[in-house]
Parts: structure tokens; C-alpha cells; sequence
């Protein structure tokens, strides 16, 4: 089991930004207003027009998105109720029967609609305990997100109350228009609970709730996204919607399990296939999609149909079936060995990564069956962990598949082959934990140590994880590749520094290896890792993740929140895109095609 992917838990959060680029225009008007959009008229709302100075163009780089949350420092949409939290019941002090409880824990017993809008709330004399029922938004990420006036815009009668980083401004407001005033020092964020709804009985509950800056209030339904966020994410050449499709555990299995546009909240079950391509459209980037582990073959087909209906044409579709099917923190590790146990046998311990290597080829077939003649669009992705060096057989050759008929997976259309471009010296590692933390008296604080590890290795014993140990592992696998003629591309990369297996829980260490990513040092180190993938043959290197906070769990994103203006991760990313032109065939797209 990978030590490198141990740790992402969570995953935690925080997001990217971007100003307004004029490169492409997209327009969706009434996305967020209408309960209802018709194929015809979204593909007409999700096309871009054609540009001739496109950021991205020649770029050698990808990036994964950070999780939608209410706590994501990412902010990537102007209606910041699509990244709000699960509804949580509430019985309050001061309402009828209640003695004060913040969660009574009854969402089960929700009375919601299937976009997820509450439609009622209990009369005394029901059963349930709770008497309103609340949301967060923007929360503990204090001065992360703008303060401000801001605009609660919603359909339908009843009353929202606000709190935390909210004040209503009673004067300003009207009926479904709130008008707060938010002050985002607090970190509380803004808590928005319905306190009544559908008083007359008559279905008219309150539902479609918007929550905007004032400035956007006009133009949030024809521009999707925070301008501040795209102009953090232009410059990258493919999007990997991992984290975005909450891909790991997911239950998703039927097609109509998927997310919908008008689903009330995006950080619920994930982001719509819809807003996925209007993103990559909008930023002229490959979308890369991660298939439930669960799909079905008509939830494959129909999300790939759904994907050549509105992807701009000169734009490709990574497509990866779940994400890190060896990694047994994982339900789709332990889903796999179950259903390669029950098709290949119950002594087959191997049959976890044979089951992904067939459920990869099954779901290459379908897609490149309905792109048609446009299969080249399509890029099939199987990967491997990095580290485990063999496993990677297993997964290309499938022979307990193969023996029932069928060619090895690998043939199956498959395009590239993925590893992981990690590094963290070990740094995290509990065997290693009190030689490190003893680095802390030395006058440097010991980041000197700590880099020279990152750099060269040598200083700790146990995981070898330095920049040698990972450019080995990239000239392995570059092997691997051209035996089986297929591109070598890095799903994820950069640091993972971070504890592990305990180490999470030192305080000390923790702010140690937040700063160790501050470091000025971290740009070189950044660019060295890049220029290893380079020399030994990689192509499409994706950065794990775009914007998010730094905490015990890692450091894992380029930037820590939307405004920054760079980091020295950043930064490398960025220089290395401005500085290295895409090196491999058939990476440069046609920009005049629309």
C-alpha cells in the first residue's frame, strides 16, 4: 500500500481563482433559476468561442481541483450556496418544545424535493425533534473570502434568519431578496437557516436559494464561475474533476444517481457533468473525469454521450475509472477485491487490481464506442501506485480476464499510464519523526536539513522518498510505458509532506511542514522535480491540487486561497508552463477548431 497516498484522508480544502478572461464566451443563462434545462438549449449555453491568444495552448501541465466545500478556500463560483454545507436540523432555544440542541440529527427525516430544498418543517406535534433547519457557507476560512454586501436571492414564502459572519440589513431586503451585510474576519462564515417555509400549505416552500456579492447580482446566471479563479487555473492544460466529483467512496451507480445542475448544493454529491464542461470550455482545458467505482455501463455511457455533446470540439476527455484503486483507505479498493474475488475466485488476492485493469478496458471500450470517429477526443487512463513497482502488471495484463477470452486490458484503447509524482523525503514518517523534530533546535530552524533531505536523501532512514529515489521511479515507469507503447502521464504530483500514521498530531512538526512549503527553497525543488519528469519521458504532469488550505493533513494545494497572488509552488508551476512548450506528439490542439 502506497505510504505517499496515505495521507490525503480527507483531502482537504480550499480553492482556486481567477479574473475574467476574454478568451472564451460561455453563457448559461437561468442555470441556477430554472428547474428544468433541455439538452438543446445547454448545448447552445456551453459553447465558446474561438480565441487566438489561448494561455494554455502549448502548456505541459494539468491540475486537479480541490473538493467543493463551505469551507474550500477555492471559491470557485459566484452563488456560493452551490458550495454550502448538508442541510443540519435544529431545536433551538426559544422555539417551541426545544431546550437548545445545534444538530439534532435528523436529516434522515427531511421532507426534501429531488433537488434537495426542504419543502416542510415538522408541526409540534410531529415526531421530530427539530424546528428549523440550517446551512454554513464561507466557513472558518476568516478574511478568505470577500466581506461585503451580499444579495440572498430565493423562490417561494417563508423566513430566513442569518448568523455568524451575517447581518440582514431588514431595511434593504424584500421578499426572496435578502440583502446581508458579511464581515468575513470572524471565520464563522455565514449560517443561513430557514426558519419557516410554505406557511399557506400550498407547495410554495422556499427553494432555488442564490447567495452572491452584490456586484454579481446582475450577471451571476451568464457567468458560472469566480473570475478570480479562472485566472489562477488558465494557464493549466487539463482539469482532473477527481476531488469535484467526490470520486473517492463514491455510491453513485445509476445514471440518474448523478448530480444535476439544479441540485441545491454541489459539495452534497459533486459537480454536475454540466458544470464540469462548461469549466474546461470556459478555460479551454481538457476535462479529466473520474468514473464511480459503482457506474453501471449506462451511467458510463450516457456521462460520455453527455461529454461529446458539449465538450468543445478541439478539447479531449481524460476519462479514469475511480481514482487509486490499490489504495485501501478506500472503498473502491476494498469494492474491487470483492468483485474480483467473486468473479475470479476467493483465493485471489490479486484480483483487486485485475478487476480495475478490466473495469479500465470495459469503460475505455464504451467510451471510444460513442465518440465514434471522433474516439482520438477520448484519452483512457490506466494507472498504477508508484511506489509498488510490479503492481502495474497486474492491472495492464489482466490474465485472469484475459483467460476467459479476452485481449489484456492494456489493449483496449488504453492511451497512457499513470503513476503519482510525489516526494516528501520521508519527512512524515514515524520512524523518523523525533530525528526531524530534533532538526527544530539547529538555528535554521531546521529547514536546512529538511531541504537537503528533499533534495538528496541520506538523512533518514526508512521510506526513501527524495528526489532520486522519485526520478528512479519515473525512469521505471517510463520503461513500463513504452513496452506497452503508451504515454506516461502523472495523475498527481508535487510534495506530500505531511505526518502520517500519527505524526499528523504533533503540533510542532505540522507548522514545520506548513512553513517547509512556504519556503522560498520549494520553487527550485518544484522546478527540479519537473525538469526529472521531462528528462525521463513523462508528458501530462497534473498537480494534485489547485487552492486549499495548509493543516495536519498536508499542504497539498499550489496556492492556500483564491487571492493569493503566488507561492513559490505556484510560481514554479507557472514558470515552468511559460518556459516549456508541451514536448510530446500530439499535445499541441488546434485553436482555431470550435
Amino acid at each position: 500500500m502506497s505510504i505517499l497516498k496515505i495521507l490525503k484522508k480527507e483531502k482537504i480544502l480550499a480553492f482556486l481563482i481567477g479574473i475574467s478572461i476574454s478568451v472564451i464566451w460561455l453563457q448559461f443563462s437561468s442555470v441556477f433559476n430554472n428547474s428544468q434545462i433541455h439538452n438543446s438549449s445547454l448545448n447552445n449555453k456551453i459553447a465558446a468561442a474561438t480565441v487566438s491568444n489561448i494561455p494554455n495552448l502549448t502548456s505541459p501541465l494539468g491540475i486537479g481541483l480541490n473538493g467543493i466545500a463551505d469551507w474550500s478556500t477555492q471559491l470557485p463560483f459566484l452563488d456560493a450556496f452551490k458550495s454550502s454545507r448538508q442541510w443540519f436540523t435544529q431545536c433551538m432555544s426559544g422555539d417551541p418544545g426545544c431546550n437548545g440542541e445545534w444538530n439534532t440529527e435528523e436529516y434522515n427525516l427531511l421532507n426534501l424535493d429531488e433537488n434537495g430544498w426542504v419543502k416542510s418543517l415538522p408541526d409540534p406535534e410531529d415526531a421530530p425533534k427539530y424546528t428549523r433547519v440550517s446551512t454554513l457557507l464561507l466557513r472558518e476560512i476568516p478574511n478568505r473570502y470577500p466581506s461585503g454586501k451580499y444579495v440572498v436571492l430565493y423562490d417561494g414564502e417563508g423566513r430566513i434568519e442569518y448568523g455568524f459572519d451575517a447581518k440582514k440589513d431588514p431595511a434593504a431586503s424584500s421578499p426572496g431578496r435578502d440583502v446581508l451585510d458579511v464581515d468575513s474576519k470572524g471565520g464563522g462564515g455565514i449560517l443561513l437557516t430557514i426558519a419557516s417555509t410554505d406557511p399557506k400549505k400550498i407547495g410554495n416552500y422556499i427553494r432555488n436559494i442564490r447567495v452572491v456579492k452584490a456586484e454579481y447580482e446582475n450577471n451571476y446566471k451568464s457567468e458560472i464561475f469566480n473570475p478570480v479563479f479562472i485566472e489562477k487555473i488558465k494557464k493549466f492544460r487539463a482539469l482532473r474533476f477527481m476531488d469535484w466529483m467526490g470520486t473517492n467512496n463514491s455510491d453513485q451507480k445509476e445514471w440518474s444517481d448523478r448530480p444535476r445542475l439544479e441540485t441545491a448544493s454541489y459539495a452534497t454529491k459533486g459537480a454536475p457533468i454540466e458544470i464540469m464542461v462548461a469549466l474546461s470550455n470556459k478555460v479551454k482545458a481538457d476535462p479529466w473525469f473520474n468514473m464511480p467505482h459503482k457506474a453501471t455501463d449506462e451511467y458510463m455511457t450516457k456521462f460520455a454521450q453527455k461529454v461529446k455533446e458539449s465538450l468543445a470540439p478541439n478539447l479531449k476527455a481524460y476519462v479514469e475509472f475511480s481514482n487509486e484503486v490499490w489504495n485501501w483507505q478506500f472503498k473502491q479498493s476494498h469494492y474491487a477485491l470483492e468483485k474480483g474475488k467473486d468473479r475470479w475466485g476467493q483465493d485471489k488476492a490479486d484480483s483487486y487490481m485485475q478487476w480495475y485493469g478490466m473495469r479500465t478496458a470495459q469503460m475505455c471500450d464504451i467510451w471510444k464506442s460513442v465518440f465514434a470517429e471522433q474516439k482520438n477526443r477520448v484519452v483512457c487512463v490506466m494507472g498504477t501506485q508508484t511506489a509498488w513497482q510490479g503492481l502495474e502488471n497486474y492491472a495492464l495484463d489482466c490474465p485472469y480476464w484475459v483467460a476467459e477470452g479476452n485481449k489484456p486490458c492494456y489493449q483496449h484503447g488504453i492511451d497512457v499510464y499513470a503513476i503519482a509524482g510525489y516526494f516528501s523525503g520521508g519527512l512524515g514518517q514515524p520512524e523518523n519523526s523525533s530525528t526531524v523534530e530534533s532538526w527544530l533546535n539547529e538555528p535554521d530552524g531546521g529547514f536546512g536539513k529538511a531541504l537537503q533531505q528533499l533534495k538528496q536523501g541520506g538523512l533518514l532512514a526508512g521510506f526513501k522518498d527524495s528526489l532520486p529515489d522519485v526520478y528512479n521511479r519515473f525512469l521505471y515507469h517510463a520503461d513500463v510505458a513504452k513496452k506497452k507503447n503508451l504515454k506516461l502521464v502523472a495523475y498527481e504530483g508535487g510534495q506530500h509532506i505531511a505526518g502520517a500514521r500519527g505524526v499528523e498530531n504533533n503540533d510542532k512538526l505540522t507548522k514545520f511542514f506548513i512553513e517547509l512549503n512556504r519556503n522560498p527553497e520549494m520553487y527550485n525543488i518544484y522546478r527540479q522535480v519537473l525538469n526529472d519528469w521531462k528528462k525521463a519521458g513523462g508528458t501530462l504532469f497534473m498537480h494534485f491540487l489547485d487552492i486549499g488550505q495548509y493543516s495536519k493533513w498536508g499542504s497539498w494545494g499550489a496556492l492556500e486561497y483564491v487571492e493569493q497572488n503566488g507561492s513559490p509552488k505556484y510560481n514554479a508551476l507557472m514558470e515552468f508552463i511559460n518556459t516549456n512548450q508541451c514536448w510530446w506528439d500530439g499535445c499541441q490542439r488546434n485553436q482555431n477548431k470550435n
